[in-house]
């Protein structure tokens, strides 16, 4: 039998204390790894990553000033700067339940308490890279987002019924879930269950059954894993949101509360609760979920401009504007730099300025934020447009409303959410047959682009239809159709030319941007398996 090693493979140590990183160092020397490098704190860590894949990372999650462990894990995976086959093991000496329920909930490979010898490493990183090993085709699938693929060699290796076939399950039926085959992958975890009461699988199902929109099972399955799991974090989560689309805001915001008061580190926990709370007037609850939210998001890849001007909506709300006056300088110090920062805080001054009636201030912190969005036409995020947009409005400035609608839902056209919140805005300010009107008109253009794009396409004209539609995704490139169309004219255009190098990053590109919107688009995964297809094809004419 081979001498085990870790030749070949690349190592990334995190610490703050210099003597940890070298003994770390040291006590891994022995496996022969090709490279060890070493990093004192979250932000080289993360530089390290964006340079290097990483085989194996050990990291401290007490890290001193800056992100910690919990941290520049949720980064790292946010970012898919960690292949699947890459081993996270978080070493720290704390164990206290926020600090344990942080960490444990973004899963690191493995977590390894201080005091710990060679021995105790040796064992474990051995038996996690014995166990990535053996998918390591998988983690190669996963990579290329071949879910088919992935699906068809889970199945491969269930055949011989392996050791890690629990794992193997659990693999396939994340992928049947991602390609929208939800019935399939009920169909799975229901298996599993039957067999053993596995916690993932009952969380699985009922998140399953929340895509489904069949809500009551999935609360019951919801309901039921609780019962037995209380410190299922992740299944209060998945309450909260089934509630909150049976429009129970009360119940969803009671689910988020015991999740927090398990877990309190997650920032995007804290965002969801001051959401919830802030629709169901429980402003106390919203205004104190947005401050742990904000100052949670110091050092996370999470961190949003939004929860600064939420914070103070919420506090003009409650009456207490002069703590939001605070909120426009707060975001100009923690977004430094940051041209979008910078119209997020001229119009939470306006918000401000309006509430106390200050004509003049509210005049001037909304021409800087117009003439700043001017500059940057996509740089705000929904809610502030709408924001902008009421502000607008109510100040006597009905073109630049239209101006910045129009944008909006020609980026949005398919958000039912989104358009009832500015046709609300319209009414609000009595307006409703401009706004419906806005709103139509928008929605009829972004149809009209895919139609003749399409039909552009029909006639095989691929050049004209890619323009058209590269030209449409420069102006809205948060549209989610205007981008599968484009990714989909150029792939055709790669099938007719056999240009794959060339176009395949392009394509990606595109597929991204749908992928950040709404990663569980069906059309977005079957573009995405073409693409894959496109380029296997390809690399096998090549060989």
């Amino acid at each position: 039998m081979a001498i085990w090693s870790l030749k070949g493979k690349k190592v990334l140590i995190i610490d703050d204390f210099q003597e940890m990183l070298f003994m770390l160092r040291s006590m891994i020397a022995p496996l022969n790894p090709d490279l060890v490098l070493l990093a004192k704190n979250g932000e080289e860590a993360i530089e390290h990553m964006e340079e290097t894949k990483f085989d194996v990372v050990f990291c401290d999650y007490n890290l001193g000033k800056g992100k910690d462990g919990q941290q520049i894990l949720e980064e790292a995976r946010h970012r898919n700067l960690l292949p699947y086959s890459s081993i996270y093991i978080m070493v720290t000496a704390e164990n206290t339940s926020d600090m344990v329920m942080g960490a444990i909930e973004y899963l690191p490979d493995d977590y390894i308490s201080k005091p710990f010898n060679r021995t105790v490493i040796h064992t474990r990183l051995r038996k996690q890279l014995e166990k990535k090993e053996n998918l390591s085709d998988i983690s190669q699938a996963l990579a290329a987002k071949n879910y088919r693929k992935v699906i068809q060699l889970c199945d491969s290796l269930l055949a011989n019924k392996p050791a890690n076939r629990l794992d193997l399950l659990k693999i396939k039926g994340e992928q049947l879930s991602t390609l929208g085959e939800y019935e399939k992958a009920a169909d799975l975890y229901e298996d599993i269950i039957e067999e053993r009461d596995i916690p993932w699988a009952y969380l699985s199902l009922g998140k399953v059954r929340y895509f489904q929109k069949d809500y009551d099972e999935a609360i019951a399955v919801l309901k039921g894993l609780v019962n037995e799991n209380p410190s299922n974090v992740s299944a209060y989560d998945w309450l909260a949101k089934t509630y909150e689309a049976l429009e129970d805001l009360g119940k969803a915001e009671e689910m988020l509360t015991i999740g927090i008061s398990k877990s309190p580190k997650s920032l995007l926990r804290q965002r969801n609760l001051a959401q919830l709370a802030y629709k169901n007037d429980d402003l106390e609850t919203a205004e104190s979920a947005y401050k742990k939210a904000i100052d949670i998001g110091k050092y996370s890849c999470y961190k949003n401009t939004d929860d600064y001007t939420s914070l103070a909506k919420t506090l003009i709300d409650s009456d207490k504007s002069d703590d939001a006056a605070n909120i426009a300088d707060l975001i100009l110090r923690d977004f430094e730099n940051n041209a979008n920062a910078e119209m997020v805080a001229a119009i939470t001054n306006s918000m401000i300025s309006k509430h106390n009636g200050d004509t003049n201030a509210l005049e001037k912190s909304l021409e800087t934020a117009l003439e700043l969005i001017k500059h940057h036409p996509q740089g705000l995020s929904s809610d502030a447009a709408l924001e902008l947009t009421s502000l607008c409005l109510t100040s006597g400035k009905e073109e630049q409303a239209k101006e910045i609608t129009k944008n909006l839902i020609k980026n949005n056209h398919e958000n039912k959410a989104l358009i009832e919140k500015t046709k609300q805005i319209y009414s609000d300010a009595n307006m409703s047959d401009i706004g419906t009107d806005l709103i139509d008109n928008a929605t009829n253009e972004i149809i009209e682009i895919n139609n003749e794009g399409a039909r552009l396409l029909k006639d095989g004209k691929l050049k004209e239809s890619i323009d058209l539609f590269m030209k449409a995704a420069r102006v809205m490139p948060e549209n989610v159709v205007v981008n599968l169309n484009t990714a989909y004219s150029i792939m055709m255009h790669m099938k007719k030319t056999g240009k794959v190098k060339k176009y395949s990053p392009r394509v990606s590109e595109y597929l991204e941007r749908v992928n950040k919107a709404d990663p569980s688009n069906k059309k977005y995964h079957e573009l995405t398996e073409m693409l894959q297809q496109i380029i296997i094809k390809s690399n096998t004419k090549a060989a």
